[in-house]
């Protein structure tokens, strides 16, 4: 079922879109060029005018995913006055990619990394680590100002924002709900930031 606003775009985008859907709701065996034909009312064949193959697709969803969350980090540096709004932008920015993808690239983190599959492996693993980087010198600035405790590890702490991310997805694919899959981004972001007890 496309809905209005997947019907305004171009049929490449339309492709992505629909197959990032079914890669969450229905996993990476129901992605086929069928599924994808049926839901949008084409033929097999026209997938193929847009995408070499279907593997092309998965690839076009990482990318996006991976150039769009890295460019948020650093936009978040540039922009960020305090370590706080820096963090916070990079998440902020982290969860729109992640409404936009419908959570494809986590979901795709999980099923990947039990296949054989080494290229989208590769680009998923050096994604994590670079993107580990960047929030992990976000985190050591914060300890040297004494705006985040110092005996953190900051690869620990870079992780355990990738990891709630991931842990948003899950629930979301689980319950099998519609919608967004981080329905209140602030009170998301005051829990990782904060935690859930009471001072």
């Amino acid at each position: 079922m496309v809905t209005q606003k997947i019907e305004k775009l171009s049929t490449r985008e339309k492709i992505i879109k629909i197959g990032a859907e079914i890669i969450v709701k229905e996993g990476l065996r129901k992605f086929t060029a069928k599924n994808i034909a049926d839901k949008l009312g084409i033929t097999d064949a026209a997938i193929f005018k847009h995408f070499k193959s279907m593997d092309s697709i998965i690839l076009e969803i990482i990318n996006r995913y991976v150039s769009r969350c890295s460019q948020s980090a650093i936009e978040a540096v540039n922009r960020g006055k305090t370590v706080k709004e820096k963090l916070e932008l990079l998440l902020r920015s982290h969860i729109d990619v992640l409404e936009e993808t419908r959570g494809a690239v986590p979901v795709l983190c999980f099923e990947l990394s039990r296949s054989e599959d080494v290229k989208f492996k590769n680009i998923l693993n050096e994604f994590v680590e670079n993107y580990k980087r960047e929030i992990s010198k976000i985190i050591e600035e914060g300890q040297k100002e004494g705006s985040i405790k110092k005996y953190l590890n900051p690869e620990d702490v870079a992780m355990f924002f990738i990891g709630s991310i991931q842990a948003k997805v899950f629930a979301y694919v689980i319950s099998k709900r519609d919608g967004k899959i981080i329905e209140d981004p602030d009170q998301f972001i005051s829990m990782v930031f904060y935690g859930i007890i009471e001072k």
